[in-house]
């Protein structure tokens, strides 16, 4: 199992009372480029506790904040005409929700809970998660600090930027095609065309940005694997 620190708070954005099943959400992330489904766990409209993402795996639920932490979403979190934000967790849902975090941070010695509200400019999960919850990590949660993600990007330069390079020149080799780059430690332009060129290629969204879900992809890649999805489809 990965390290994990942090657990992440989301709704679906969809209308209060409208079913949505993990099937579903799969299939719009699939939709973005993503590899599957990117939480781990997904509370129903009834207090269903269903399995998303492998919790060993990173998710893609937070941009920035995947590495360390377990994402869960309840279905919901839109008023019944689908205009505004709203907290619709039924009684059930409630209940699931906090079974679901005191699980996990047991498992797992969880120590923060977070809303996806706290790191990007939304109103996701449409309550305040640490107001409601932060009680539950009472003496685990001081002087926690979240984990943030590698990401390399256009500009970027040191090691792990030649480390990239490397790995890029190895695909190239891998699929038996020229090798377009040189060795160097500079994120320029042609790295960032290359990286698109390989993320293009795997299936994933090619913004020329290697976070978690590209270093995941080149693994598997120089392995000869198949791209990953979080959920196997027919």
């Amino acid at each position: 199992m990965r390290a994990v620190n942090e657990i992440i708070v989301h709704c679906t954005a969809t209308p209060e009372g409208r079913p949505v099943t993990v099937s579903e959400i799969d299939a719009w992330h699939r939709a973005r480029g993503w590899s599957g489904i990117g939480y781990h766990r997904v509370v129903g409209l009834l207090g269903e506790r269903w399995q998303g993402r492998a919790l060993d795996k990173i998710g893609a639920h937070c941009e920035g904040h995947n590495s360390a932490t377990i994402g869960i979403v309840y279905v919901g979190g839109l008023t019944r005409d689908g205009r505004d934000a709203k907290d619709t967790r039924t009684t059930a849902q409630r209940k699931a929700l906090l079974e679901e975090l005191i699980d996990l941070r047991d498992r797992f010695k969880i120590q923060k809970v977070s809303g996806h509200n706290e790191y990007a400019n939304k109103a996701c999960p449409c309550f305040n998660a640490s107001a409601e919850y932060d009680h539950l990590f009472e003496g685990r949660s001081k002087d926690f600090y979240p984990v943030l993600d590698r990401v390399l990007f256009r500009g970027r330069t040191g090691n792990d930027v030649a480390i990239w390079i490397d790995r890029l020149m190895d695909w190239r080799k891998v699929t038996g095609s020229n090798v377009i780059l040189r060795p160097g430690n500079v994120f320029d332009h042609d790295v960032e065309m290359e990286t698109i060129i390989f993320q293009k290629a795997r299936g994933i969204v090619a913004d020329g940005k290697v976070g978690p879900q590209t270093y995941g992809e080149m693994e598997r890649a120089l392995l000869g694997q198949k791209p990953y999805l979080a959920l196997e489809v027919a």
